[in-house]
C-alpha cells in the first residue's frame, strides 16, 4: 500500500450499504449511472488473484446482494459488472481490489473513463 490513505480501507461505517465477514457493498464515490456500486474485501488486497475461496465466495454473495437490491430500487435494464487488476490505467483506487456494479438504464449509454482506460479527446 502506497502513503495515500485506502478509501477502501478508511470507508465510513456510515456508508456501507451491506456486509458481511469477509466484504461490503459501498457506494461508488464517482458514479457512471445510478446506483453505481463498489464490492470490496475487508482485508487490503491489491488483486483478484490474491484473494481467498472465502473471500471470493463472500464477494460473489455481496455482488449477487447488491445486484437484487439495485433491481428493486432503481429498475434497470441490466447491469456492467467488471474490475481491473493490476495498475495499468492510474486508479488511485486500484491498490484495493473491488469489483465494479453498474446499472445500466434503456436509452442510457455508458461512458467509461480514465479508470477503464478510456482517453476522451
Amino acid at each position: 500500500m502506497t502513503e495515500n490513505k485506502c478509501p477502501y480501507c478508511d470507508f465510513d461505517e456510515y456508508d456501507i450499504i451491506d456486509k458481511n465477514e469477509f466484504g461490503a457493498i459501498l457506494p461508488e464515490p464517482n458514479p457512471l449511472s445510478k446506483g453505481h456500486t463498489v464490492i470490496i474485501p475487508l482485508r487490503h488486497v491489491d488483486s483478484f488473484f490474491e484473494i481467498s475461496e472465502k473471500e471470493r465466495k463472500s464477494l460473489s454473495s455481496l455482488l449477487e446482494l447488491a445486484r437484487n437490491e439495485l433491481k428493486i430500487r432503481h429498475q434497470p435494464e441490466g447491469f456492467h459488472i467488471a474490475f481491473n487488476d493490476g495498475h495499468v490505467f492510474g486508479d488511485e483506487n486500484a491498490e484495493h481490489f473491488h469489483i465494479h456494479i453498474i446499472p445500466r438504464y434503456k436509452n442510457e449509454a455508458l461512458k467509461l473513463d480514465k479508470r477503464w482506460g478510456v482517453i476522451s479527446d
